[in-house]
């Protein structure tokens, strides 16, 4: 940073701390803990796209029928649309889309069920796979400003992670020159996309391509589901049972003989159908097809699951604020009882942690220099440890705020929600783990590379790596109960190092006023999952009774030592408090409480 640019910072800082009532010193901890959170990028990327969100009239949800808040939802997808630009340039603009994502669930959460199928499984399979036809362009020129939705069609009333066995088929007519989609039984049903509500769409189906008979694997068609006219002709679409969380309306849709033509394949240039009726394709292996025309749900895993640790950001930020002001027994404020401050400095060494780790494949996404592969891996590592990690520190500040935690108001409801999608869509998490384990068995050249420390290198930070490489080489495992369970645990010790090392690099190079804090959160962080796992670690030699000792006191040191800078690091966050609109968030809770009765 350049002098000058020091003496702006500097200047930005000072106005920052009069209109917040802050100490300088203070405001600048919260610049520099701002900085790592949103890896540099608040100031170029974040802050048009959080006040974007915030600039959508959002209103408690409370009164509202989950009909009328699905509805809202796409009402406010084409606000977002209207301001960020069209649809394509977000789904081609990887930062700001992440950004969508995160303020989606931080301040909009009945928006956050449409984004992925409509940018990344839609637009941008399109994007990606097409071929840049007149028809595939006249679709993406409809997606665009939202007025259809875009929405993928994957899974199966039959078929879940094993969607190369699918069933749906698109048929090849020679004598037409056209793709046939039926559902040829009942477990062929797409099953649970949000195509219910009388909203026009264009969608992606995966449907498997037949030519002359023949099995050719499964591809993506773009199938315009609905238009302003209605349903398409040869599609049935009928709406599920209601969801808990944020509103969605999942549908079961079948197919009767629905024409599509030549141009609604999305091939990605490998494969084609000769004049001839010759089917062709440079990639000989059909399953390698399919993957390879699923790409797109790469960038979807990793913004999904960045979006439930943005929401659980929020809910951390409700409960320390909530923690300031709610008085206990005796006259002690929440947040100054050790045993309620120690659970929110290990929900913010976790978050912190996994924000680091989202931040770091989200930079590998946007290089690139980055090998697919490696993307691949590196999705399917973060997104059980981010959502996981996101599922329970909500859960955590859901209980710490006690009733106030079950009233939609305060948020907590549509923010577990919000995770719970996240754990099960583009790839449920336990099924992804398993995924993650083998591969990083099978091609040990794509492992994640590990972090070296420019500062002191405590054993327990080694310790990660020894348990990460034990795995890996097949050392005992005494907790699995077969090779599913051995390829899950080197899947979460492999990302559980990756983002105790992701927050360790962010501490090592942050501002000097921040290093320390981050330090001690990476410290908590790496102890708590050993003591986690501590069973492993004791049984081979890692972790004697002094050692676990020194861990247990450690922890209750850092634990202290944080808890004094618990509404700095929360602060970092730059939660819109007015769109969250919680009253237990505000800065009386009771006198908003009061305000709500009419009785002040």
């Amino acid at each position: 940073m350049s002098a000058a640019e020091n003496d702006e910072h500097d200047g930005d800082m000072s106005m920052y701390a009069a209109a917040h009532d802050l100490e300088p010193q203070e405001a600048k901890l919260i610049a520099e803990l701002r900085e790592v959170v949103f890896d540099g990028q608040y100031e170029q990327v974040h802050q048009r796209v959080r006040d974007v969100i915030t600039s959508l009239r959002l209103t408690d949800n409370s009164e509202l029928s989950r009909a009328e808040r699905a509805r809202k939802g796409y009402d406010q997808l084409r606000a977002v649309v209207a301001e960020l630009g069209p649809s394509s340039d977000i789904a081609a603009d990887l930062p700001t889309l992440f950004a969508l994502f995160d303020w989606s669930a931080t301040a909009a959460t009945d928006l956050c069920p449409a984004l992925s199928g409509h940018f990344t499984l839609s637009v941008g399979a399109i994007q990606k796979l097409g071929t840049g036809t007149a028809l595939q362009r006249e679709y993406l020129r409809l997606l665009d400003d939202a007025s259809h939705v875009g929405v993928f069609l994957l899974t199966e009333l039959g078929y879940g992670s094993n969607v190369p066995e699918m069933e749906t088929e698109a048929v090849w007519d020679d004598s037409e020159k056209c793709f046939l989609l039926s559902t040829p039984r009942g477990a062929a049903c797409k099953f649970m996309p949000n195509v219910a509500a009388n909203v026009p769409r264009v969608t992606v189906v995966a449907a498997r391509l037949k030519v002359h008979g023949q099995d050719e694997g499964v591809f993506p068609f773009i199938v315009p589901l609905r238009t302003e006219a209605g349903l398409i002709s040869g599609a049935e679409v009928v709406p599920l049972p209601i969801t808990g969380g944020p509103p969605m309306d999942n549908a079961m849709i079948r197919f009767d003989g629905v024409r599509l033509p030549y141009d609604a394949w999305l091939s990605g240039g490998k494969a084609r159908i000769a004049a001839d009726g010759t089917f062709s394709c440079e990639i000989v292996n059909r399953r390698s097809r399919f993957h390879h025309a699923i790409e797109q749900l790469q960038a979807g895993r990793i913004a999904v699951s960045s979006a439930a640790v943005a929401a659980a950001r929020a809910g951390l930020w409700i409960a320390v604020r909530y923690a300031e002001q709610r008085r206990t027994f005796g006259g002690p404020m929440m947040i100054e009882r050790d045993n309620v401050s120690r659970d929110l400095v290990s929900c913010a060494a976790r978050i912190y942690a996994a924000t680091a780790m989202g931040n770091m494949v989200r930079r590998s996404f946007a290089s690139e220099s980055t090998p697919s592969q490696d993307n691949t891996l590196l999705a399917m590592l973060a997104k059980p440890l981010l959502s996981s990690t996101a599922l329970t520190v909500l859960q955590a500040c859901r209980e710490r705020c006690g009733t106030q935690g079950l009233f939609l108001v305060n948020r907590f409801p549509d923010y577990l929600g919000i995770t719970q999608g996240a754990i099960t869509a583009e790839g449920e998490n336990q099924v992804m783990r398993v995924a993650a384990g083998r591969m990083l068995k099978a091609y040990e050249v794509h492992a994640p590379a590990r972090y070296t420390p420019t500062l002191v290198q405590e054993w327990w930070n080694t310790l990660l790596n020894a348990r990460e490489n034990a795995l890996r080489e097949g050392t005992s495992d005494i907790s699995a109960a077969g090779p599913g369970s051995r390829a899950m645990n080197l899947a979460d010790a492999t990302a559980a190092r990756l983002a105790a090392d992701a927050l360790r690099a962010q501490a090592e190079s942050a501002a000097s006023g921040a290093r320390e804090i981050l330090s001690a959160l990476a410290t908590i962080y790496t102890l708590e999952h050993i003591r986690a796992n501590a069973t492993w670690f004791v049984s081979h030699g890692h972790l004697t009774a002094e050692r676990a000792a020194e861990l247990e006191t450690t922890l209750a040191e850092q634990y202290q030592a944080t808890a004094e800078h618990l509404p700095a690091l929360v602060a970092a966050f730059a939660i819109p408090r007015e769109a969250i609109g919680s009253p237990i968030a505000s800065d009386d809770y009771i006198g908003a409480w009061l305000d709500f009765a009419g009785w002040q």
